[in-house]
């Protein structure tokens, strides 16, 4: 009498829930366990390798909106002068 119908099926669907959240742990721990460790020469090699192929990107592209055509210096026109 202490379980009953309701009772009963919350119990089932916390167990369920309980034991799904036990498999997804497992799982995550097998998976984590099972990754080859990378050496630290190869990391420090990748990091190199991007930092060469990475360009400065404002002087890529100088008409990129929100950017400043670049002058000439030495140029002085007569609207600017105050």
């Amino acid at each position: 009498m202490l379980l009953g119908t309701g009772a009963l099926s919350i119990t089932v669907a916390l167990a369920a829930t309980a034991a799904a959240g036990w498999a997804l742990v497992l799982c995550s721990v097998a998976a984590a366990r099972s990754v080859p460790a990378v050496p630290p020469t190869r990391v420090r090699t990748a990091i190199r390798d991007r930092d060469r192929r990475t360009a400065f990107l404002p002087q890529r592209d100088p008409d990129a909106a929100g950017r400043c055509r670049p002058r000439a210096p030495g140029l002085t026109f007569l609207t600017t002068h105050a």
